[in-house]
């Protein structure tokens, strides 16, 4: 038979346990009865039974017990896993998921569950699926489901694009797909701006895209590049009544803008804002050529950022009004007109238009020129041809190789239309022949157009009204060519003169000089 453990007496533990007094100080040099046992191993009866009663105190309420008992002495069940704070015996205790809780973000914590939607109700055992029990229970359900649907609605944050299912323009996703093209067209994108002209009354005249190109941080002032539809008609008529420009930034700050120029010529316009902006001027490059992959760049009313991909054409179309524009290869979007077009290492080489037959471009050269010459001048100048022409370098082979070798023309450009009483008219040019520029070898409309504007710093600085053009003129219907001085007066009006008498022309529609 085992020997019979002796009782200890624990009753002047418990009694200052419970009162809440402070236990003798011997307690604090000797072990407490219950620590000792704990600690040897040894437990009376007695103890054993409140042990499981649930009548001592948890192990861990004793600093003496946590950091003296060995792994034998832990009890073999705890309810709760607690962490004191503070220090020792008196300390406050937190439970650990609390503690973890507290260490998180309290801002997320405090976002609302979402609604959960209850199963549909089941049938009992015995039960019709038309019992009038079950077909309650449904309609309940279906009550409870369009309640949780409706909350849901109401707390439905507003757009967000980590929402939304389908893309706000859905030709942007195919037009830029790489990487680094992506990483492209959003440095570039910051330069990128929504011009609108407004009626007084709110309503919208034209909304269109412009382009940071100047920034002066110290007074907060920006320039921006834009279509010249946002002020004027085709003829560069001032839209009517009075209308007001409102220019939207990247980060979707509205201001109102001032026109500072315009010139249908080229279609545009230039504008200036003033703010404390963080604005960024973009890198431009050195031209645009016939084949060029491009990005066109445009911005709707929401200020949403629209890429379209294509190809500068190979393509003269004879209807155009103008010689500087060339043609692309895809639309631009809606409200595009004014936008960059750019190569694939953002440079900007053009600025976008929507015109008939289609979208079209002008080189950034030069715009740069027009904008250089109205700085110090508040004028842009340009000899007048009276005469509209088509490149031969555009023509189709055949025809090429049809000129090369019965009239041995192998560039130049060819006469489509000449004006009525122009020098061009006096001289003896006529539709259908081919001219050469002598002073400079030009071969496309947008190359001889930056070379008819070169000439006019000559006009602004008062060096002379008129200019004297050496060309030779290739007269196909009696087979022969002459070369000839050709006087040509300037031009500095900003609207479009040759549009007001079509009937002064002799020809077909092609561009006009």
């Amino acid at each position: 038979m085992p020997p019979k453990l002796r009782r200890r007496s624990t009753g002047a533990a418990l009694s200052h346990a419970a009162s809440g007094e402070e236990a003798p100080k011997s307690s604090e040099t000797s072990p407490a009865p219950a620590a000792a046992a704990a600690g040897s191993g040894r437990w009376t009866r007695s103890r054993s039974a409140r042990s499981h009663l649930g009548l001592d105190s948890d192990s861990t309420d004793h600093p003496r017990v946590v950091s003296g008992s060995s792994d034998q002495a832990a009890p073999k069940k705890r309810k709760k896993t607690t962490t004191a704070v503070g220090g020792r015996g008196g300390g406050r205790k937190e439970h650990a998921p609390a503690a973890a809780a507290a260490g998180g973000s309290t801002r997320l914590a405090s976002r609302q569950v979402p609604g959960r939607y209850p199963d549909y109700p089941s049938l009992r055992p015995g039960q019709h699926a038309l019992s009038k029990k079950h077909m309650s229970a449904v309609q309940e359900w279906m009550d409870e489901c369009s309640r949780i649907s409706k909350l849901e609605k109401q707390a439905r944050p507003e757009d967000i694009p980590t929402l939304r299912d389908n893309p706000r323009d859905p030709l942007t996703p195919d037009a830029v797909v790489s990487s680094q093209d992506k990483a492209m067209v959003l440095r570039v994108a910051r330069s990128v701006v929504s011009v609108s002209s407004s009626k007084p009354d709110g309503e919208l005249i034209s909304q269109c895209t412009g382009i940071v190109i100047g920034w002066d941080g110290a007074n907060k002032c920006a320039k921006i590049l834009t279509s010249c539809s946002t002020v004027c008609d085709f003829d560069g008529e001032f839209h009517k009544p009075t209308f007001k420009l409102s220019v939207r930034m990247p980060n979707r700050t509205i201001t109102e803008g001032r026109l500072l120029f315009f010139n249908v010529h080229y279609g545009i316009a230039l504008l200036e804002v003033k703010g404390d902006f963080q604005l960024q001027v973009p890198s431009f490059g050195l031209g645009i050529n016939y084949g060029q992959d491009v990005f066109a760049l445009a911005r709707d009313e929401n200020m949403s950022l629209m890429v379209r991909h294509g190809a500068i054409s190979w393509l003269d179309y004879p209807g155009l009004s103008t010689n500087p524009y060339m043609f692309l290869s895809c639309d631009i979007p809606e409200g595009g007109s004014g936008g960059p077009v750019v190569d694939h290492d953002g440079n900007i080489i053009g600025i976008a238009f929507d015109r008939n037959p289609g979208p079209v471009v002008i080189s950034i050269t030069t715009i740069r020129t027009c904008i250089e010459m109205w700085h110090p001048f508040s004028r842009v100048a340009r000899p007048m041809l009276g005469m509209q022409l088509k490149a031969v370098e555009l023509l189709d082979v055949s025809m090429r190789e049809e000129l090369c070798l019965e009239y041995n023309i192998t560039g130049g450009f060819i006469v489509n239309l000449v004006k009525v009483d122009s020098t061009a008219e006096r001289i003896g040019i006529r539709r259908g022949d081919v001219i050469v520029f002598k002073d400079n070898r030009c071969s496309t409309l947008p190359q001889l157009e930056d070379y008819l504007l070169s000439l006019g710093w000559g006009y602004l600085q008062g060096l002379s009204f008129t200019i004297d053009l050496k060309v030779e003129v290739h007269n196909l219907a009696d087979s022969y060519k002459e070369s000839i001085t050709f006087p040509v007066p300037f031009s500095d009006a900003s609207k479009r003169e040759w549009r007001h008498s079509l009937r002064g022309f002799t020809g077909d529609n092609s561009a006009a000089c």
